[in-house]
């Protein structure tokens, strides 16, 4: 049984779908794409399941047949319409309505956008099932990729004194209060009813990437310490960045969510060079990879699974629980612990963009416009490009 536990968060959060679209070029039938895509969630466990609750438990359930869903779009309709559009309508994921494909056609490509769930997969296993659509396209058989999940017996090492006896404390209080699929809608209506998402994108020349890169090979660090500093160099005040760390092991490519998470606290120091803060926001990426890289996932395999429903209740007020309430704050999705911003980066995207007569012009990066991080920044590169997206919860 593939039970849900670390990324237990993803279950009842409203907000918590990977966006990725894909521009292709070459002469591609729209119904042929669809069988690609239909293809793909057969080879992938995770797209052939469904979520289920049982007394508080929550795990995958294999079904006979996907019910992930693939739309050819034949009206004159952005792909980031159809995001927020469908950001509003809860994933039906006790039916296995894990992933939404959209198909849109136009004389000169093809945009194919893939909203999927967390729970389906995080960004770098979405990338791979496109890898997967895109194999199928070209007439490539595809490899079934069974579910690949973090279990509760994470190393001990590395959690703080303080983190264990919150958990332990948790364990001794909570009263093993459990929720329901109607609590998982209500929640998600309930959230979107008041505000909408903001979906923003560019892609940066390929000139402009390679003087990106260019600069971090000088300075001496990460390009993607690079791309954090010029983000918080636009903020006058302390910032809080979250920042997502993928743990993929042994080459598993398979649709699953297989990612940790750091932060840093960092003030831009406008009495400094540039380079100069990018080596200190690199030092500090660096320290907190070594030394809490998987903390937060130690943390969510010690708690109750169900104080982390009620505290994800809680935090959009359909809940209240002295203890939930707490957890939340500890969890950091209200008060001090919220991020000032969440910067997920793919770096370069590692698929072949070239399927037969087929080829990938551009992969543009949406993450989930999560309820730690005010504000949420995805990064990708493929083709010597770099694209930057903003992820925006509006009132």
């Amino acid at each position: 049984m593939n039970e849900i536990v670390t990324e237990r968060v993803n279950l009842f959060e409203p907000n918590v779908y990977v966006t990725v679209c894909v521009e292709i070029t070459g002469k591609v039938c729209p119904h042929k794409l669809s069988d690609a895509v239909q293809q793909a969630f057969e080879a992938n466990e995770a797209t052939m399941s469904k979520i289920v609750l049982e007394h508080g438990a929550a795990y995958y359930k294999k079904l006979p047949a996907s019910r992930c869903k693939i739309e050819i779009e034949d009206k004159n309709i952005s792909w980031t319409e159809l995001v927020k559009q469908n950001e509003k309508i809860p994933f039906a994921i006790d039916k296995g309505e894990l992933v939404r494909v959209f198909i849109i056609p136009s004389e000169d490509k093809t945009q194919l956008t893939v909203m999927a769930h967390h729970l389906a997969g995080d960004g770098k296993s979405v990338i791979y099932f496109v890898r997967d659509i895109m194999n199928a396209l070209s007439d490539t058989p595809l490899i079934y990729k069974p579910l690949a999940l973090l279990e509760r017996n994470l190393p001990p090492k590395g959690l703080s004194v303080s983190a264990k006896l919150y958990t332990r404390y948790c364990n001794y209080k909570w009263n093993d209060r459990f929720f329901a699929w109607q609590d998982y809608y209500d929640l998600h209506n309930k959230y979107w009813k008041t505000v909408s998402s903001d979906i923003q994108y560019k892609t940066l020349s390929a000139e402009k990437t390679e003087k990106i890169m260019e600069r971090a090979r000088q300075i001496g660090c990460s390009v993607n310490s690079y791309m954090v500093t010029l983000i918080l160099k636009k903020y006058s005040k302390p910032c809080k960045a979250g920042i997502p760390v993928s743990i993929r092991q042994d080459k598993n490519e398979a649709m699953s969510n297989l990612t940790s998470g750091i932060y840093i606290r960092y003030k831009y120091d406008i009495k400094k060079s540039f380079a100069q803060n990018a080596m200190q926001v690199h030092k500090r990426i660096t320290r907190k990879l070594k030394q809490n890289k998987i903390f937060v996932l130690q943390f969510l395999a010690r708690m109750p699974v169900t104080l982390i429903d009620a505290a994800l209740l809680n935090a959009h007020h359909s809940y209240c629980d002295r203890l939930a309430e707490k957890t939340v704050k500890v969890m950091g999705y209200s008060g001090k612990g919220k991020k000032d911003l969440g910067i997920s980066n793919l770096t370069v995207i590692d698929i072949p963009v070239s399927y037969g007569d087929y080829e990938i012009k551009n992969i543009i990066f949406v993450p989930p416009a999560v309820s730690y991080s005010n504000n949420i920044i995805g990064v990708s590169t493929i083709n010597g490009r770099m694209t930057i997206s903003y992820h925006n919860i509006t009132k």
